[in-house]
């Protein structure tokens, strides 16, 4: 169910000229303005009248696509954003010469590329015959009611409509789709405020423009269920919506979604195409072809067809989009139609299938030539992963005619096909087996074969394995083969439909034949000895008939099997639909893998799936949570009961195609499942089906509708030939949300300063019913305001550095399961004082509908000066040794909520400092904060030489003369001869002293200086620093 939400538009003021005739449509003849008011019956009329929303034809600017003129408005309509031009009345025209008021509104984080059509064409025409140049004149130019954006943002479209008195626009919100995506930004309007009664006012000065509140509402039938919501307020001149609770159960329903739908083909025939998918994706598509034309690749094995019918052999990318990555025929002379294709982790392409041409190509195989010529045979091909030529390749084949139905590979790449052979007389089939497999000899006209085969052998080794497998009673039985699998123990599983009787039953669920014809399931293990490879096999069937189609096996051995019946069988548990709806229904059975010890294989699930005419299961898939994944075909107009379904009714004549996905795990019934119509109103059917780790389900057939489905086709309708293959992809049951949070905020407002960190924290919730796989985060990041820094996610998750121009980041989350989340932080830091935006895109479950989430910071900025802040710096003059003082300022613009670090990180003389007595200054919202510089400067030092030597120390005078009386001491007097000898020492010591006299004296200098500031003119920077943003300012110095 969609969601609405409805805006009024009211244009009011008393410079708006609303009591006057207004301005006729565009092209028309002019009136003369008069300030005379008309009848209010003329108004009230006028006022009923329609928007008329011209396209743009060359009328006004290119960037235009669609216009419309009102009483006191022009509107504009851009691809980015839409104009709204508010008009003078004539009278105060004259008077002014004002200019009008414009006011813009965009749709921020919306698609640039929705599609803008008209909506409910006008019988009326309008003609542009302006000036005299013809060239310029436009005639004929339609009129429409109303403008739709298709898919503005994912899911959502918008769509303009309204009278003259009132203009509207209403956002159409799709199931699965998400309201908190719109968000709207205004540029022009003098003011944004929010008033008490919910409306948006814009205040221009030409009067105002009101948004009326949001009228938000679901359809429920004919009725509209109100849903609360209301405009809020999510920074300056932006708006967002909050929507209250509403019905998500019907918004939200399990639907899968058809993600992807494809023609595929030429003028020809396709048909009965298969598909594979790899790990990275691709998927691959074969079946036969009758087209001369059909859609090939340059470099490949086969571009053109042989003759007759070749078989084809196509991959795609992951979003199925062109160009093919290759596609190839494949096939001789004759007439060849495939059974399978399968994928190996090398993504070599094998394809198996039947063919009559004796010129079908053969590399290295088992039979490079068919035993008996002009009868069908099978075939086994493995393909160069890009498609250009074949690594392998073989008939298989006996003298009689052979049929193949299904192929297989396991983890080695061996290649195991199963089918049918028709033996000319029993026991003489010569069909090839092997020594020592489980029957080397026919039973019956009709028998069934496995085999298997080891490509990367050439010749009689690569045949690993081969067998028949049938009953002998009755001698002409039926044998309708079905499909092969293989588990990851290199155990074989086949089905089909039988009458035999005697069919090799062991360890069986149904030893028996029920009926006319049962289907069988079987288990092999081809590398056990004689007489131990059968495993298990079983009947499956009632009193009707029975025939299994398709067969599928999960990693805990458990064996699916699709298929038609005509027999009533009770179910072991409770399914998805348990009684058959009449005449021939599909079915979905399931067989467990029994511990050791045990000996009969178990039918733990088995399901219906039809209604009253005749349904069939063709293929069939299993996901690791145990559900099978099927299509086939439905004649059933009623009584089929589509479960969650992306097309509930049926399309038309003979049959559709079907797809289901069916829970075998416990007894689940219809919970978490769906079954869906795919088809037009010709005759389709599904005849391929694979699933791809995510949980998406890819399915094949082929239509005779031109009508078919499509979703971002590659080959568009109509259909080429009488039948075209269609390809397709449904998606995810999970509804995947992702919202932001940006961090740091001011006033509840996202906002950062330059050079700052701007964090970006994006949560991915998965709101269920079903787990959600492959989740993938992806963001384009900003061009030229800001530099990356850095990208973290939830654990388990991994996020690639950014790549691509523009560069973007991809987080792979892996698996959410319901209710869980996960989280992306982009940190960014911008580099201009300008809006930075940034949006995260999440997808899921390989599907290619997105969810996006948007958040916007406002950036500020900061201005550094010294006082009086004027274009000369200030100067101040000192002494060196003196300080210098300057009053410097930081300034906020208009704000700034980070610290700013003040430094001098040049200009400085020597012997200088610089010292701030704040320092980092913190700025309080929109006042500037000032903080005292000191430059310090350092004295220069004075250096005096000698004094002369009337200026000597005292000692140099009175040292000599001491000496000298102490001599004449010594020499006279009768002293002893000790006192002599002392004397004489004391004596010499003095003498020496006074040989160093002269070395302590210069002779007389003029003072001289070294070190501290010199003198001169200095330019110093000034420098704030908060994070990578510097803003600089200068100081002027001058030291004597």
């Amino acid at each position: 169910m969609a969601l609405w939400f409805a805006i009024s538009v009211h244009v009011s003021g008393s410079a708006i000229s609303t009591e006057l005739v207004p301005d006729l449509a565009p092209g028309s003849a002019t009136t003369t303005a008069t300030a005379q008011a008309p009848p209010a019956r003329v108004r009230a009329a006028y006022a009923q009248l329609p928007i008329i929303f011209e396209p743009n034809q060359g009328q006004t600017d290119s960037q235009v696509r669609f216009l419309a003129c009102g009483s006191s408005y022009g509107l504009f309509l851009t691809s980015k954003e839409v104009v709204l031009q508010l008009q003078h009345s004539a009278l105060s025209s004259q008077q002014s010469a004002r200019k009008n008021s414009v006011v813009r509104m965009s749709l921020v984080g919306a698609s640039p590329q929705a599609e803008i059509s008209g909506l409910n064409q006008l019988p009326g025409r309008s003609n542009y015959f302006i000036g005299n140049d013809p060239a310029k004149w436009r005639r004929n130019v339609p009129q429409f009611a109303g403008v739709r954006y298709s898919n503005v943002y994912p899911g959502i479209d918008l769509v303009y409509y309204g009278n003259q008195g009132q203009l509207e626009y209403d956002f159409e919100v799709a199931p699965g789709a998400d309201p908190k995506l719109v968000a709207l930004s205004f540029d022009g309007p003098d003011r944004v405020d929010l008033d008490s009664n919910g409306d948006i006012v814009l205040g221009t000065k030409d009067g105002s423009i009101r948004l009326g509140a949001p009228a938000v509402y679901q359809k429920i039938g004919e009725e509209q269920q109100q849903v609360p919501g209301r405009f809020v307020m999510l920074a300056k001149h932006k708006i967002g919506f909050d929507i209250g609770a509403y019905d998500r159960s019907r918004a939200l329903i399990i639907d899968p979604v058809l993600t992807y739908s494809t023609f595929l083909g030429g003028i020809g025939t396709e048909s009965f195409p298969t598909i594979a998918v790899d790990t990275g994706n691709n998927f691959y598509v074969t079946g036969s072809t009758t087209s001369t034309d059909f859609p090939t690749t340059s470099a490949v094995l086969q571009p053109t067809p042989a003759a007759g019918g070749n078989v084809f052999v196509t991959k795609f990318s992951p979003s199925g989009a062109a160009p093919l990555v290759f596609s190839t025929y494949l096939g001789g002379i004759g007439t060849d139609a495939s059974a399978g294709i399968a994928v190996d982790a090398g993504f070599n392409v094998f394809v198996a299938g039947t063919t009559n041409s004796p010129d079908f190509p053969t590399v290295n195989g088992f039979q490079p030539t068919p035993m008996a010529s002009g009868n069908n045979h099978v075939f086994v091909s493995q393909l160069k992963s890009d498609g250009s030529a074949l690594l392998y390749s073989t008939y298989l084949s006996g003298s009689g005619t052979d049929m193949a139905t299904g192929l297989a590979i396991d983890s080695r790449s061996n290649a195991y096909v199963t089918g049918t052979t028709i033996i000319g007389t029993v026991p003489s089939g010569d069909f090839p087996t092997t020594p020592g497999a489980f029957h080397r000899t026919a039973l019956a006209t009709n028998q069934f074969f496995f085999s298997k085969i080891n490509p990367a052998a050439s010749g009689p080794a690569s045949l690993v394995y081969s067998t028949y497998l049938g009953g002998s009673n009755p001698n002409t039985g039926v044998a309708v083969g079905g499909g092969i699998a293989v588990d990851t123990n290199f155990k074989v599983y086949i089905t089909g439909g039988t009458d035999f009787t005697n069919m090799p039953v062991l360890n069986a669920n149904q030893g028996t034949l029920a009926g006319g014809m049962d289907a069988f399931v079987a288990k092999f293990d081809p590398a056990a000895p004689t007489g131990s490879q059968e495993l298990y096999l079983t009947y499956l069937g009632g009193i009707g008939d029975d025939i299994g189609n398709g067969i599928a096996v999960d990693s805990a051995g458990n064996a699916y099997v699709t298929g038609s019946t005509t027999s009533d069988i009770t179910p072991p548990t409770s399914a998805f639909q348990s009684a058959r709806a009449g005449g021939t229904d599909a079915f979905v059975a399931k067989f467990g893998n029994p511990a050791s010890g045990s000996t009969t294989f178990p039918l733990n699930y088995f399901s219906y799936l039809g209604g009253s005419g005749t349904d069939v299961g063709l293929a069939i898939a299993v996901d690791p949570a145990q559900n099978a994944h099927v299509t086939g075909s439905t004649a059933s107009s009623s009584g089929f009961t589509p479960v969650n379904a992306i097309q509930s009714t049926f399309g038309g004549f003979p049959t559709d195609a079907f797809v289901a996905l069916i829970p075998t795990a416990g007894s689940t019934g219809t919970a978490g499942g769906y079954s869906t119509y795919l088809g037009g109103s010709g005759a389709d059917r599904g005849t391929g089906i694979a699933v791809d780790a995510n949980g998406a389900t890819y399915v094949a057939g082929e239509t005779f509708s031109s009508d078919f489905p499509l979703a971002s086709p590659f080959q568009g309708a109509p259909i080429k030939g009488s039948s075209d293959a269609f390809v397709a992809k449904l998606g995810s049951l999970s509804d995947v949300e992702i919202s932001v949070a940006a961090t740091p905020t001011v006033s509840g407002s996202p906002t950062v300063g330059v050079g700052n960190q701007a964090t970006f924290t994006y949560t991915i919730t998965n709101n269920g019913p079903d787990t959600a796989s492959a989740v993938t985060f992806t963001d384009t990041l900003p061009t030229t305001n800001a530099t990356f820094n850095s990208v973290t996610a939830s654990t388990g998750a991994s996020c690639t550095s950014p790549t691509g121009t523009p560069a973007s980041i991809t987080c792979a989350i892996g698996t959410i399961n319901v209710g869980a989340t996960a989280t992306v932080t982009v940190i960014l830091t911008p580099t201009l004082a300008v809006t930075l935006a940034n949006s995260g895109i999440v997808t899921a479950n390989g599907s290619s509908t997105q969810k996006s989430a948007s958040a916007f910071f406002i950036v500020t900025d900061f201005s550094v000066c010294a006082a009086p802040c004027q274009p000369t710096p200030p100067s101040v003059t000192v002494t060196a040794g003196a300080p210098a003082t300057y009053t410097v300022t930081v300034t906020p613009l208009p704000t700034y909520n980070a610290n700013v670090s003040l430094s001098c990180p040049s200009g400085l003389p020597a012997a200088a400092t610089c010292q701030f007595t704040t320092n980092p200054v913190t700025i309080p919202n929109t006042s500037a904060v000032s903080s005292t510089l000191v430059i310090n400067t350092t004295a220069r030092p004075v250096t005096t030489a000698q004094a002369s030597p009337l200026t000597r120390p005292l000692y140099a005078t009175w040292l000599p003369v001491s000496g000298l009386t102490l001599l004449a001491l010594g020499i006279g007097g009768g002293a002893s001869r000790k006192r002599k000898m002392l004397r004489g020492i004391l004596l010499g010591g003095l003498l020496a002293l006074t040989l160093l006299l002269p070395a302590c004296g210069s002779s007389s200098k003029a003072a001289s200086t070294t070190g501290g500031t010199p003198a001169g003119t200095y330019t110093v920077t000034v420098s704030g620093t908060s994070g990578s943003a510097s803003r600089t300012t200068t100081v002027t110095l001058v030291v004597q």
